[in-house]
């Protein structure tokens, strides 16, 4: 008569190994250790960067360690690129991650690898074997159309979804039977299952960092833990993994929580202690008013990249995510608006239960404060910075003439009125280009069709010659500049007021006359304070671009 032995020797030929010598190999740290394990199926989604900024804060706060694994296990969905785009995008935003794979020549960095679950095959297979040896795993073979069956006849009498009990087709097969069996179908398995305690009444109470006790239904499925091309679901894996790379807290998506029986249960099978869990809710969205989960298929911000190409500042990235997180980092972060994120304490106790909103224009106001409050020259520094990785030829606009370029953009900033005109880099490239002449010289149909746009224009090319002889641009007070303007203004019939332009025969109001000056000097009606810039500008350029009119 066969065993349940017999039966992992003839599925699981070759697997030497066992789990105590593994647990040898991969000894307890002398830390505590988290970790982020994002699938390599495309560009870092902002779910995951959510999640691995709060493991490495979390971390790094506590003198852990943070570590790197990538999820591959669904070769189906896997993308050749993107897990070295990960690891490219976590380091844009300052996530030093302790222990990675992809290192040079793509050697695993430390020793608890490989650290890609596609090269971890072998010590799957290892615990597999334990628990068919156990009589705790079987093989399956049941086709996809019996599994639909299944589910049809389930949903149709209304019994409780799942393959168990006498819905699993080979659960009660006997050693010699799944030998038999196995023979039968040319020495081939479909998939391995968990054999589970199938008791649909029995409920579990289990702890979680977030949201403290939690009760529900145990366990009561036979899921698959192997798949037939020979790698485990994310339910086995993920127990192997953690174990033998000691991981101390597991940080997940919500999604998951309904699986911590299963997964308990696997542990347990094993005689091995289960890490902590913190199950978070996902980043969600308001699609007509409902809230849903950011998606990169309907969201383009939910793609990290897309985010970084819009020219976000990283710092005030990670502080709208801690914000989203956290519900007291908010609060700090008004007390000291430029203190590094190192000096705030992230606490998960404080984190929300309910799923965060992405909001960009939060998002965006965010931002504006942060490069509203940063000196000139940092602006500068990090405007460059994007530049060079997104516009080259605008950095080197930038680099050609820096001084000039910071007193362009150092107009009216930390002052009594100041606009906080720049809410993304962008918005510094937009109010600094026409501060270059060559730019300034391309969009000279641009000036024609705008200056055409008002009668009131078309009476100005003396007030221009006039005002070429009597400008001043001394840094002198701008109100006291502004009143002289006026005088000059007024010969030609402009009044300074309205007041005035409405008692007297005036062909225009001094309005007119700034916006003129606006569109011939910038090439746009909305422009940082006309005096300063035209001060930055210097007279020569001023006086050149105003004799184009004459």
């Amino acid at each position: 008569m066969a065993t349940w032995h017999d039966v992992a020797e003839l599925l699981l030929p070759g697997v030497d190994s066992d789990i105590q010598k593994l647990l040898d190999k991969y000894p307890q740290r002398n830390c505590v250790c988290t970790r982020i394990a994002p699938s390599p199926t495309g560009y870092l989604h902002f779910g995951s960067l959510f999640t691995a900024l709060i493991n490495w804060k979390y971390a790094k706060q506590n003198n852990w360690v943070f570590f790197l694994r990538i999820e591959d296990t669904d070769q189906k969905r896997e993308v050749e690129w993107a897990a070295t785009s990960l690891v490219q995008s976590l380091k844009k935003f300052w996530i030093e991650i302790d222990e990675w794979p992809l290192g040079e020549n793509e050697s695993d960095k430390w020793n608890y690898g490989p650290y890609i679950q596609s090269k971890r095959a072998d010590f799957y297979k290892v615990f597999i074997k334990y628990l068919i040896e156990k009589g705790l795993a079987y093989p399956c073979w049941m086709s996809e159309e019996e599994l639909n069956e299944i589910r049809d006849q389930q949903t149709k009498n209304k019994q409780i979804p799942g393959i168990y009990g006498e819905f699993s087709k080979y659960r009660k097969l006997n050693p010699d039977e799944v030998i038999a069996k196995f023979h039968e179908m040319w020495d081939t398995f479909s998939v391995i299952r968990f054999r589970s305690p199938a008791d649909l009444t029995k409920k579990i109470i289990f702890s979680d960092e977030l949201r403290w006790v939690v009760s529900m239904i145990d366990n009561y499925n036979d899921i698959v833990i192997l798949k037939w091309d020979g790698l485990p679901t994310y339910h086995l894996a993920h127990i192997v993994d953690d174990t033998l790379m000691r991981t101390s807290l597991v940080m997940r998506w919500d999604e998951w929580l309904t699986s911590v029986p299963l997964h308990l249960q696997l542990f347990q099978a094993f005689g091995l202690t289960a890490p902590r869990y913190c199950h978070v809710a996902p980043v969600s969205k308001l699609d007509e008013w409902k809230k849903r989960k950011l998606s990169k298929r309907h969201d383009p911000e939910a793609d990290v990249r897309i985010l970084f190409e819009r020219w976000y500042s990283v710092q005030w990235l990670i502080d709208y995510i801690l914000n989203l997180a956290s519900s007291s980092f908010e609060d700090r972060r008004k007390e000291n608006q430029l203190a590094d994120i190192s000096e705030f304490n992230f606490e998960l106790q404080k984190m929300w239960v309910a799923a965060p909103l992405f909001d960009e224009v939060k998002l965006q106001w965010i931002n504006n404060q942060y490069l509203s409050a940063i000196s000139t020259e940092k602006l500068f520094d990090e405007t460059l910075e994007r530049a060079e990785w997104f516009d080259n030829e605008f950095a080197e606009l930038l680099k050609s003439n820096p001084d000039y370029y910071r007193a362009a953009m150092n107009i009216e900033r930390h002052t009594e009125k100041d606009p906080k005109r720049f809410t993304v880099y962008p918005d510094v490239k937009n109010q600094i280009l026409f501060f270059d002449d060559e730019n300034w010289e391309k969009w000279a149909e641009t000036r024609k069709n705008l200056l055409a746009e008002n009668e009131n224009f078309s009476k100005l090319q003396d007030f221009v010659r006039t005002y070429i002889d009597e400008v001043k641009l001394e840094w002198v007070d701008t109100l006291w500049r502004f009143e002289q303007l006026k005088e000059i203004w007024k010969r030609f019939g402009y009044a300074a007021n309205n007041a005035e332009f409405k008692l007297w025969w005036y062909i225009g109001k001094v309005g007119d006359l700034a916006m003129f000056l606006r569109i011939q000097l910038c090439n746009a009606k909305q422009t940082p304070d006309l005096f300063s810039l035209m001060c930055v500008m210097g007279k020569d350029r001023v006086v050149e671009r105003l004799s184009e009119y004459l």
